[in-house]
């Protein structure tokens, strides 16, 4: 018996091991096959989702979607399609595609092409509308404005390269209906009552689009306004007859005061109210003749400054010295620096100095080599938040929502000639270090999370959500404290900021772990200037 149970026993481990080898013969790696890129001709942007596995592809209005020439793509290493990718995609309906590895992926490719259409006519009371099926347009004027006699400015009823070469309308004489046809020239001035129709040229086709022009009452109205610390910019509308003014008021107030120099165009009127108090109330009305619009009321933006600009306030915690006072609130943690990375290797980079200040204390930055790496003196608005491998994450911003004109302060260089250097500046040794001095003012939903060892860092130059920016960079010594004022360049004047950023630092590479050993700066007396 002894001899039957060892027999049955050695038997079932056999046949687990067995079925261990099966299991490790049958799993493979699971490798996602996925496109990492693809570009066509005449592609204006492409959108490769790989969670839902889709490329969306937005053409220019030129291309032909049925004939879309594949000019190049890449796929995870490793995988395959099947069937390929043709040289040419009608892409009028979505295509699929099965990219293989161990197991199969299917993905989806779509091509859309906007095309912009537009009928500009005087005193042209909204936007036209645009039946793409029916190819019909309706166009709307004000209600002073007379059918017989609307003056049709530019259109835009088709693709780039169609050309609009006559138009039919009907006009009543003595009873009986008459059929006009005209050679198209803008701007032209039309009979309107009954339909119009616009005849376009297109890659030898004749295309035929209706157009109806409707009257729409216009009330005075203010549409927007703009506010700023100490101005702001008003656009109404009204009906395109007699032109009328625009008036403003404190809102503690009683008397209007009338704005000169307006600016009217069609039916819209505009003006820059200068010469306002900050964070004040305010209201604003279009009168005409005894008649007002109904009033709107705004209010200017804060003269707002950051805490500390003066850099005046710090603690030191251990080593570690911060730019606000212990004991701190949140809102007061305006400033950081890359200390608390620093600080164990070389102490703290970024520190007050009350010996060598405008008034009070500065902020002194030096740029130095910490055992393994390269870190330059630098304050910034934000939060350090840890080490990541040789260098640190940290978040950029503190919350601010006015919209200054210029940052002024002091501040103070001795640079060094680079002598370390990280790929790919490699060239950049021996030249002489800069300091640098930025600002950003962004609409971004939280701060931005910087991350040194990735490479992850603004893009200036692209990132949309930048409203306005300045920046100061100089590899010259200064002798002494030297005033610099930084006037910010506005991409948006109506977006407002919900976060500033104020970055200083020795080294203007640091980031890539690039500096000179000793680069020196202060900095003192911040403010904001509107």
């Amino acid at each position: 018996m002894k001899r039957t149970a060892g027999k049955i026993f050695l038997a079932i481990l056999a046949a687990c091991l067995i079925s261990c080898t099966f299991e490790n013969d049958m799993s493979y790696p699971v490798i996602v096959a996925e496109f990492t890129s693809f570009d066509v001709e005449g592609d204006k942007s492409v959108t490769i989702d790989q969670q839902n596995r889709k490329i969306e592809i937005v053409l220019d209005e030129i291309a032909d979607l049925d004939a879309v020439k594949v000019k190049g793509w890449s796929i995870t290493e490793g995988a395959e399609i099947e069937g390929g990718i043709p040289t040419v995609l009608d892409l009028t309906k979505p295509k699929t595609f099965v990219l293989k590895t161990y197991q199969d992926y299917e993905w989806t490719i779509s091509a859309v092409q906007p095309v912009e259409r537009y009928i500009n006519v005087a005193n042209q009371a909204s936007e036209p509308e645009f039946n793409l099926s029916e190819k019909i347009a309706i166009v709307y004027v004000t209600d002073n404005q007379r059918l017989q006699e609307v003056r049709f400015d530019s259109m835009k009823l088709e693709r780039e390269g169609a050309r609009i070469i006559s138009t039919t309308g009907f006009l009543n004489v003595n009873g009986e209906s008459i059929e006009e046809t005209l050679d198209v020239s803008f701007p032209m001035t039309l009979n309107c009552v009954l339909l119009r129709y616009f005849d376009l040229e297109y890659r030898g086709q004749t295309i035929r689009w209706t157009v109806k022009v409707v009257q729409e009452a216009v009330d005075m109205k203010i549409s927007s306004v703009n506010a700023w610390a100490n101005k702001a910019q008003v656009r109404g509308l009204f009906d395109g007859a007699e032109v009328p003014i625009i008036q403003y008021r404190m809102a503690s107030e009683s008397e209007w005061i009338s704005v000169v120099n307006a600016q009217v165009a069609g039916i819209g009127i505009s003006a820059d109210i200068t010469g306002l108090k900050s964070g004040t109330d305010y209201q604003v009305r279009i009168a005409r003749d005894g008649e007002y619009s109904t009033v709107t009321d705004f209010r200017t933006e804060e003269e707002l400054q950051l805490y500390n600009f003066s850099f005046d306030n710090w603690w030191l915690d251990g080593k570690i010295w911060y730019p606000y006072l212990q004991g701190a609130s949140s809102d007061q943690k305006v400033w950081d620096s890359a200390n608390k990375g620093a600080a164990t290797f070389i102490g703290s980079s970024t520190t007050p100095d009350e010996t060598f200040a405008v008034s009070g204390s500065s902020a002194r930055m030096e740029s130095k080599y910490a055992v393994i790496a390269f870190a330059a003196g630098n304050l910034y608005t934000g939060r350090f938040d840890k080490i990541a491998g040789v260098g640190a994450e940290l978040d950029w911003g503190t919350p601010f929502e006015s919209r200054p004109k210029v940052l002024k302060g002091y501040y103070s260089y001795t640079p060094q000639p680079i002598n370390r250097v990280k790929a790919p500046y490699e060239s950049m040794k021996g030249q002489m270090d800069k300091c640098q001095i930025l600002v950003l003012l962004t609409d971004w939903d939280q701060p931005f999370r910087i991350n040194t060892t990735e490479g992850k860092f603004v893009d200036v130059a692209a990132d949309p959500h930048i409203i306005a920016h300045a920046v100061l960079e100089s590899d010259r010594a200064t002798d002494g404290f030297e005033e610099f004022t930084l006037e910010l360049e506005y991409r948006d004047l109506e977006r407002k900021p919900k976060y500033a950023v104020i970055a200083c630092c020795a080294s203007y590479l640091g980031d890539y772990f690039t500096g000179g050993e000793g680069s020196l700066m202060f900095v003192d007396e911040f403010e904001f200037v509107y």
